[in-house]
């Protein structure tokens, strides 16, 4: 099944530049349905993305003329639309680098066509159904800037990982997040390859960035508390 935006078919921006892979992913992904662009370099994909404004971007990270990741951030593609990164490295902190990138999930090489178009599915579902703001009594998460507000003006901005988990608990206010479902948000991989400890070492992170309570001690503030064996939680106190 297609998944439809707005009035008409998603489209797709595909940067790759392997020529039997990108014909390959583009040929499939247009019999799923979808309008599919491409671009073979970071200046390619630049103009590109000006001109057709695609509502997701599957994107190589190693281009012949730059980062693939460098070119998202430059072009805070992750703020007006989906973002896919594909890769060929198994390291784990190259792939936590990726979402902190920006990207909403990764795709590793050789990639499986079928978990592809189904990730596709799943990046853009998620996104059509992501609220532009969240209050938390009298503070607010800015969806696109993924950022928090506090009552008295402090900000705390979040890579796109931290952020996927600070909204999944605000979504769940009051009630535990699974490990499971953590690893879900931030990934959509099997825990062999992201494990526990990445939504740990993320959650210490997102701690550690929430403004102080200063000045405002007699209002509620965001806690994140461990639910022992189970996940983690999101409580105003």
């Amino acid at each position: 099944m297609t998944f439809v935006t707005g009035d008409g078919v998603a489209s797709i921006l595909l940067v790759e530049d392997a020529v039997e892979l990108r014909v390959l992913i583009r040929t499939y992904l247009e019999q799923c349905g979808y309008r599919v662009y491409v671009a073979v370099t970071v200046a390619e994909m630049e103009v590109q993305w000006r001109l057709v404004a695609p509502d997701l971007v599957l994107c190589d990270i190693q281009l012949p003329d730059g980062d693939g990741r460098e070119a998202a951030r430059r072009l805070r593609v992750h703020d007006h639309a989906a973002l896919i990164f594909v890769t060929s490295c198994s390291d784990m902190a190259y792939r936590i680098q990726a979402l902190d990138d920006g990207g909403d999930d990764y795709v590793t090489k050789p990639v499986d066509l079928r978990e592809l178009a189904a990730r596709v599915r799943s990046v853009l579902r998620r996104r059509a159904l992501r609220p532009t703001s969240i209050v938390l009594g009298n503070w607010r998460l800015e969806v696109i800037r993924k950022q928090l507000c506090s009552p008295s003006g402090a900000t705390a901005s979040f890579t796109s990982g931290e952020f996927g988990l600070l909204l999944a608990l605000a979504c769940s206010i009051g009630h535990a997040v699974t490990r499971n479902i953590l690893l879900d948000v931030i990934s959509q991989r099997s825990e062999r390859e992201v494990t526990e400890r990445t939504v740990d070492t993320l959650m210490a992170r997102i701690r550690r960035k929430i403004p102080p309570a200063a000045g405002l001690m007699d209002l509620p503030r965001p806690v994140i508390n461990t639910v022992r064996g189970n996940g983690y939680r999101l409580d105003m106190l």
